[in-house]
């Protein structure tokens, strides 16, 4: 099935916001260990820039999860279940991660806005701190929309799974 192009244009966004950050990572990470090997001396920036680049890493490969589904929603009972026993299941697993979704998003926001209020920069780069941090209201955003579409997927597989097949009837 072909995609959409918002949805080729949303899909290449996500794996940007993934890719660049585990990019920036692994080089000042490399560059890292060469400075000190060669050197002697370690760049201090470096720790500071990959713990918050992780930040942005971890949310949107949650959200590659969501979208590719492979994230945790009791999988094994999920898949074994049936008609409406297996809907109830994709309602419940909608909810509880549409749940915290928000409390993240609302925290998120929160402590965007409160950075940005402060003008709070990281230490040793003094990056505004709110870069980083905009991660969860992102994350959260990108990934109640893609909690939604594998819920309607579920969905789609649940009512042609609680019809009878062509074999049944033979």
């Amino acid at each position: 099935m072909q995609k959409s192009t918002p949805e080729r244009v949303l899909t290449t966004a996500e794996n940007v916001l993934a890719a660049v950050p585990f990019a920036i990572v692994a080089v000042v990470a490399f560059v890292n260990v060469i400075s000190r090997y060669f050197l002697n001396a370690s760049l201090a920036f470096t720790a500071e820039l990959t713990v918050n680049l992780a930040v942005w890493m971890v949310m949107m490969g949650a959200v590659i999860g969501l979208r590719e589904g492979a994230h945790l929603g009791f999988s094994a009972l999920h898949e074994k279940a049936t008609g409406l026993v297996r809907q109830a299941m994709t309602v419940v697993i909608t909810i509880a991660i549409l749940t915290f979704l928000a409390v993240l998003l609302y925290f998120g926001v929160d402590m965007v806005v409160g950075q940005l209020d402060s003008g709070r920069a990281t230490p040793s780069i003094r990056v505004p701190q709110w870069l980083f941090t905009a991660a969860l209201p992102v994350g959260a955003l990108f990934g109640a929309y893609r909690t939604v579409q594998a819920a309607r997927a579920g969905f789609r597989r649940s009512t042609v799974d609680s019809q009878p097949s062509e074999e049944a009837d033979r």
